[in-house]
């Protein structure tokens, strides 16, 4: 695992920091159907540059497109990356990308070269599946395009299918509203962003009540839907939204889920805006640094 040694600002025991971990895509990325309030990414920007808040992207990029989110969009720097939809851990301190090892291996203890061409073998028989280009997958990571129509029933199909033949894996399905598709990503069954965040929480000392997690999409719902505090942005497709309120009800997860809805300082409460208007539901303190 990397050195939090490398950054003193981010040692354990500090009330003063915090945490924001934030989906990419349609999140902190305006790249949804709604528009942007174009005050939102420069208030998120300066709010990161002067309180002390380390901000983590979680993602289903991998590093390439990261890089090119953050330029493109004018994102703060992170202080880590938690990619490929969880199954990777980077440390960004000082603009250099350092693995988590000890993360990687824990995925492998039950993902093997041979378990993962088992799966991708077993699931080329499936007719609704399109395995997506070589550079989108990794070593622990399977993705593939499906139809957005019935996709909690594919992912149901395709859990049944990999448990019934004894392959142990994480399916996670989410929609690319904008082209229309379905996304599965096929990872270790330890492997989900949740998982991630919580460790890197714990590595780096943050608790619950000083980290704050964003996301708008299917594979947000594990954390969206957990004991961390959450907010999903107003742009959330709906069935995303009552999926995550009814599951969120169902674990007694209630209070730690916030629905964005807008009219924080006249914003939409859509990507950069409902991150905002979630970080100062959870974090009244800082709502003076919002301006």
């Amino acid at each position: 695992m990397t050195d939090p040694d490398k950054n003193k600002s981010l040692q354990p025991g500090s009330s003063t920091r915090y945490l924001l971990c934030s989906d990419l895509d349609r999140t902190l990325i305006p790249n949804g159907k709604q528009e942007e309030t174009p005050s939102a990414r420069p208030r998120l920007r300066e709010l990161v540059r002067r309180a002390a808040f380390c901000v983590v992207y979680v993602t289903g990029r991998n590093r390439a497109l990261v890089e090119q989110a953050i330029e493109q969009y004018q994102l703060p720097w992170p202080d880590a990356v938690i990619g490929d939809v969880g199954s990777c851990i980077w440390s960004t301190f000082d603009r250099s990308w350092s693995k988590w090892p000890q993360w990687e291996d824990r995925l492998k203890q039950d993902w093997s070269g041979p378990h993962l061409e088992a799966i991708r073998a077993l699931l080329a028989r499936e007719p609704e599946l399109e395995l997506q280009a070589e550079d989108r997958q990794t070593p622990l990571k399977l993705s593939y395009n499906t139809l957005a129509r019935g996709l909690d029933q594919r992912c149901r199909h395709l859990r049944q299918v990999l448990h019934s033949k004894g392959l142990a894996a994480n399916v996670i399905g989410s929609i690319d509203e904008v082209d229309d598709i379905g996304l599965i990503d096929i990872l270790p069954s330890m492997a989900s962003k949740h998982s991630a965040i919580e460790m890197l929480m714990a590595a780096w000392g943050f608790q619950h009540w000083n980290t704050v997690c964003a996301g708008d999409s299917g594979n947000d719902l594990p954390f969206l839907t957990s004991a961390l505090q959450s907010v999903l942005v107003a742009n959330a497709e709906d069935s995303v939204r009552e999926r995550a309120v009814r599951l969120a009800a169902r674990r007694g997860q209630q209070a730690n889920l916030y629905l964005a809805r807008g009219g924080f300082h006249g914003m939409n409460g859509c990507y950069s805006a409902g991150v905002l208007e979630g970080m100062v539901h959870y974090l009244p303190e800082i709502s003076a640094w919002v301006e």
